[in-house]
């Protein structure tokens, strides 16, 4: 910020070389005409410079007191064309050549920070867009303005407008960038501008009204313009969560992807990818502060979160104790629910796995087995996955009801399981050997919390969930086992497919006993 107060004063004091040192070391005589005598021009100049003001005194409070970024170059710009709007406002007696060094002096200062708004919206440099180009063409110009009618302003203006094409020519490389065609729009109004100047096909009074309109739109459309557009960028980014990062490195993994599968890609394309990989790596917020709460209440809802951090955290952290005491009562902070579905899930023959593979390939089966059923899990809105220990997956549904639907819930679990037995069949061990599992699920009550301060984690306990746990230890290969609270409620669950459901007697479950259970096949 202390650079660009530096930038912004530097203008100042060349604006005043050049008006009260420069000006009148050129001018021989007094032919030059007053700004005020010329009625039409004079009350064109003065509205535009109240309306700006009026502007840009609401958009630079609204930048500096409520805008979410700290745009420097858009305050800056502003900065410096309120000063230029004030000394048309309040220097009456200004000369017209005075007036005309001074746009052209605002314009050495402005557009640099302009493009540099540019730039920075379209992650470039201002050596990429060859700025010295632009400014070879307007910083001599300020020195010939006091010449104008004559052949050595006509000359030079010509010479100098050389370099201002091969500028739009490498401005217009980056034409599928925002706001490209935008900035190429402005030069070449200007420069049609300057073409009517030099030809003399309009009266020089209507030439500095073009120019006036065309400082007044451009600058304030430009400065408002990729300013909402970056400001709207960072609200985004700010609200990012993790489903949406998430998606974002989806999409980048895809975009790699697609690279490594075409290797022979047009250049409007490699562009393109560019372009796309750019927008999204750009929504990846600068901290994870955020991500990391959001985290911390997926794992721990229901308000456990604050619990842990006020006091699981606290006393791990090493409180003293008193707060001690309080981090076992936050910590053990628990929330009973009816109605709770629970599915267990474990890999047959899982053990005998374990001895044949190292730890490496075990790692790396289950894996790949879990992230296949992550996605699956996704599909279905009313069921969350609680945790996985070793081969053993859970789901719970639904802890997070505004009302009771455990209907909805039982036809989700059960054709999630159904998926489970169907996706496992995708997925071998690295001898081709195909896998099966089991599957048990249960209804009942259950209470939910953490347990203990170290590492916290979101348990479900409850019968219910030892039942569930044992009917899945006693399921047959490949198949799903409910018990009778689950099967109460089939008829009158419309599945959407036919389910055939075997009723198997004394199924025995170790600490609870003999009971009737009901099997399903894929």
């Amino acid at each position: 910020m202390i650079s660009l107060l530096c930038y912004i004063v530097l203008y100042y004091k060349i604006d005043v070389i050049f008006k009260h040192i420069y000006l009148p070391y050129v001018i021989t005589n007094n032919n030059y005409d007053v700004i005020s005598n010329n009625e039409g021009l004079y009350f064109l100049l003065t509205t535009t410079s109240y309306f700006m003001l009026l502007l840009y005194s609401y958009t630079l409070t609204y930048r500096i007191f409520i805008s979410n970024i700290n745009d420097r170059y858009s305050i800056g710009l502003m900065f410096i064309y309120l000063k230029h709007i004030f000394d048309i406002i309040i220097h009456k007696n200004m000369l017209i050549v005075e007036y005309e060094i001074s746009r052209g002096v605002m314009w050495v200062f402005t557009t640099p920070l302009m493009l540099k708004m540019y730039c920075k919206t379209n992650d470039i440099t201002l050596q990429n867009i060859n700025i010295h180009y632009h400014l070879i063409c307007i910083i001599p110009h300020i020195f010939i303005i006091p010449f104008k009618n004559s052949s050595i302003y006509i000359i030079s203006t010509i010479v100098f407008s050389i370099p201002e094409i091969l500028f739009l020519k490498t401005l217009y490389k980056y034409n599928q960038l925002p706001f490209t065609n935008l900035f190429i729009l402005i030069w070449i109004i200007f420069m049609l501008i300057n073409i009517l100047e030099i030809t003399q096909l309009c009266k020089p009074e209507l030439i500095h009204a073009f120019y006036n309109i065309a400082d007044t739109l451009c600058k304030f459309i430009c400065n408002v313009v990729i300013s909402n557009y970056n400001e709207q960028e960072i609200i985004v980014r700010e609200n990012m969560d993790l489903q949406s990062i998430n998606f974002v490195s989806h999409m980048i993994k895809s975009i790699k992807d697609f690279e490594m599968d075409n290797q022979n890609l047009t250049f409007f394309c490699k562009n393109l990818i560019n372009y796309c990989r750019k927008k999204f790596v750009d929504k990846i917020p600068l901290t994870n502060d955020k991500l990391k709460l959001e985290l911390l209440k997926k794992i721990l809802p229901f308000d456990l979160d604050r619990d842990y951090i006020k006091y699981g955290a606290g006393a791990g952290a090493g409180a003293g104790a008193g707060a001690g005491a309080g981090a076992g009562a936050g910590a053990g902070a628990n929330k009973e629910f009816n109605f709770i579905c629970i599915l267990f899930m474990d890999i047959v023959n899982y053990t005998e796995l374990a001895k044949k593979y190292n730890g490496d390939i075990i790692f790396k089966l289950l894996n790949t087995i879990y992230n296949h059923f992550d996605t699956i899990i996704k599909k279905y809105k009313y069921l969350q996955k609680i945790e996985t220990i070793g081969d053993a997956y859970m789901v719970v549904g639904d802890i997070f009801r505004n009302e009771l639907n455990h209907k909805d819930v039982i036809k989700e679990i059960i054709l999630l399981g159904l998926d489970f037995i169907k996706e496992i069949k995708t997925i071998t061990t690295p001898d081709k050997i195909p896998l099966c599992i089991r599957i048990g699920i249960n209804m009942g009550s259950v209470n939910i919390g953490i347990l203990g301060n170290e590492i916290p984690r979101l348990c479900v306990v409850g019968n219910a969930v030892n039942v569930a746990s044992r009917l899945q230890s006693t399921a047959d290969e490949d198949t799903i086992q409910i018990s009778h609270h689950i099967y109460e409620q089939i008829e009158y669950i419309d599945f959407g497919m036919d389910i055939e459901f075997t009723k198997k007697e004394n199924v025995f479950l170790k600490n609870i006993g003999s009971v009737t259970t009901y099997n399903i096949k894929s």
